[in-house]
């Protein structure tokens, strides 16, 4: 019965049942359809808010799947690339050819809108859009093209440019003709110009084209820019205005300035209001018809000074303000003259610029009188002494405020012949040599010793290696470009003033202000740390082997220790100490070379010369025996 019952059913083993067969065509479409829709959600969740989706390029380069990050990177080198490709774009106008470079228009790629547009690739629109926009991108990727972006000023003042030179037919605002003396007005009338909409898309489309072509501005009528009367009452104005000669005249200083009508039409122009025209003047041209006057009557700023009487009486001489014509307000002078009878108004002066130092800041800096002076001496007529006097002239006059720290190698500058300096020997590597402002040590010591008698804060000083007799031991100072240099503050509450004086043999440094009463005394140690004065041998065979000649008779070397107590009048003291260093100089002296010691420099070995008349001398003492 089993058999029989197989043999007979409906459904062979191994087989769907018949029902099942033909309900699969409606499956497999079921899963194409599913597929279809899972896939485009898949690819947007795997990829997340912060990734691009599949099948999008830029510039033909693909960034699928990149992130924010790499993405910017991405967009650097693509505006890099449009920049190099796009750098020349012919751009024509009425039938005019230009040529564009996108830094004239300040053309460029905006980054954040790029890469958000990218990153929206695919998420537009409702669900359907999306899964359209997947497969559509499986089949032909979508490639971004950059946001562009210019500079709006500069594309509108390159479109004035080009319009003035292609199209001779634009808008015209109106304005005034000056002919003959006669002012005749000139109506504002419509005309061609660019279309700035349209001019500014197809420019930014072009530059980020994949292929560089030229770009056609379009163009539109505009209307007239004003009404038909717009110039009639700037005209009216420049009747009056050039009906006759017009003075413009001050009395304090005493000056005057007239222009003719032909000079004063020359300057006239008319500028656009929200109604119509009105009268200007062009500034370049007005202020080259004022030339004259300004050279007479226009001054400097003068600083106030102090000044020192022969009985050491310190004065402040008054500043004085500068003196300007105000070109500005010289059109209302002129319209003010036109409206005179005489045709004769004000000319316009300002007490302008301030000076730098007035008379109520230098009175109130306190430079009461002499705090310090500190004289040098030196031989008459040396080149060296020419640089003395320069850098003396230089800082005389010198005010250093309270509280400020001064370099005197910034004050005075390079030594330079240009500056005034002149070559004179100085010490370099312990050798004297000829340098351009050698010699001035000696200011440099004697303004030293102004500051350190006074009381002053020194920051920065530097003695000589070797002590020169004509400066006091421990007390000196050496000064270069750029270093050695000496610096130091006024640590007052007052001004301090330098002033200087020279003689043919004398240099002077005198300091004044108001050094709160602070006193000074100083002292120097013993020498300490002798070192004696090398001998240096100089092989010279011209020298007989029984004599020697000292080129250089040398020094010893030694230091000392400076010290310096300051006593303020609350009966404080400040003691400063500073060891201070002389090398020792070696004593040349030059013999003959038979004499040189063996292991010494110089040492030849060869026995010394016996006199021609030696063996002589010899004989006679033997004859005498």
């Amino acid at each position: 019965m089993t058999e029989i019952a197989q043999e007979n059913s409906p459904n062979p083993p191994g087989k769907f049942p018949r029902a099942a067969r033909r309900s699969l065509p409606a499956i497999a479409a079921l899963l194409v359809i599913v597929g279809a829709l899972f896939l485009p959600w898949l690819d947007a969740r795997s990829a997340g808010p912060d990734r691009v989706l599949g099948g999008v390029t830029l510039g033909g380069t693909t960034i699928a799947r990149h992130t924010r990050g790499e993405l910017d990177a991405d967009l650097g080198v693509y505006a890099r690339t449009l920049d190099a490709s796009a750098r020349k774009r012919g751009v024509t106008l009425a039938g005019k050819r230009f040529v564009l470079e996108p830094k004239d228009l300040g053309l460029g790629i905006d980054v954040a809108r790029t890469r958000e547009r990218a990153l929206a690739v695919g998420r537009e629109g409702g669900f359907a859009s999306r899964v359209v926009s997947y497969w559509r991108r499986r089949s032909t990727p979508v490639d971004v093209r950059g946001v562009a972006v210019l500079d709006r000023k500069l594309f509108g003042e390159k479109l004035e440019t080009w319009e003035e030179s292609a199209l001779p037919d634009r808008a015209f605002t109106g304005g005034l003709a000056l002919t003959n003396g006669e002012v005749r007005e000139l109506a504002p009338k419509a005309g061609r110009r660019v279309a700035r909409t349209a001019a500014e898309q197809a420019l930014l489309a072009a530059f980020v084209a994949p292929a560089a072509s030229d770009v056609s501005l379009p163009l539109e009528t505009a209307p007239a820019p004003l009404p038909a009367d717009a110039a009639h009452a700037a005209a009216t104005e420049a009747r009056t205005l050039l009906a006759a000669p017009l003075t413009l005249r001050s009395s304090d200083p005493v000056a005057s300035m007239t222009l003719s009508p032909s000079e004063l039409g020359s300057v006239l122009t008319t500028e656009r209001t929200d109604t119509g025209l009105r009268l200007g003047f062009v500034a370049e041209a007005l202020a080259k018809l004022c030339e004259n006057v300004r050279k007479s009557v226009e001054a400097e700023p003068l600083n106030a000074k102090f000044e020192v009487s022969p009985a050491g009486v310190v004065s402040v001489a008054p500043s004085r303000p500068g003196l300007r014509v105000e070109l500005e307000r010289v059109p209302d002078a002129l319209r003010a003259a036109a409206a005179n009878p005489e045709h004769v108004a004000e000319l316009p002066l300002a007490h302008r610029p301030e000076p730098t130092l007035t008379t109520a800041q230098a009175e109130a800096l306190g430079v009461r009188g002499l705090v310090s002076s500190f004289t040098t001496r030196h031989p008459c007529c040396q080149p060296r002494v020419s640089n003395i006097h320069r850098i003396a002239d230089i800082l005389d006059g010198t005010v250093v405020l309270p509280g400020e720290t001064v370099s005197v190698n910034a004050l005075v500058g390079p030594r330079t012949l240009k500056a005034g300096f002149v070559p004179a020997p100085t010490i370099e590597e312990g050798e004297m040599v000829d340098s351009i402002g050698g010699g001035i040590s000696q200011f440099a010591t004697t303004f030293f010793n102004a500051l350190f008698h006074g009381g002053y804060d020194i920051i920065e000083r530097q003695p000589h290696s070797y002590w020169f007799p004509r400066y006091p031991m421990g007390h000196e100072a050496t000064l270069s470009w750029p270093k050695p240099d000496i610096i130091f503050k006024n640590d007052t509450a007052a001004g301090l003033l330098i002033k200087t004086s020279y003689t043919d043999t004398s240099i002077t440094v005198k300091l004044y202000g108001d050094n709160g009463g602070r006193k000074v005394s100083a002292k120097v140690s013993e020498r300490q740390n002798i070192v004696p004065a090398p001998l240096e041998i100089i092989p010279n065979p011209h020298v007989t082997p029984d004599e020697e000649h000292v080129k250089e008779p040398g020094s010893i070397g030694w230091s000392v220790i400076v010290s310096r107590i300051l006593t303020f009048p609350d009966g404080t003291k400040k003691e400063e100490k500073r060891r201070v260093t002389y090398k020792s100089r070696p004593r040349r002296v030059e013999i003959h070379p038979c004499r040189i010691p063996e292991g010494e420099r110089g040492y030849t070995g060869q026995p010394c010369p016996v006199p021609a008349n030696s063996e002589a001398d010899a004989a006679d003492a033997v004859s005498n025996l």
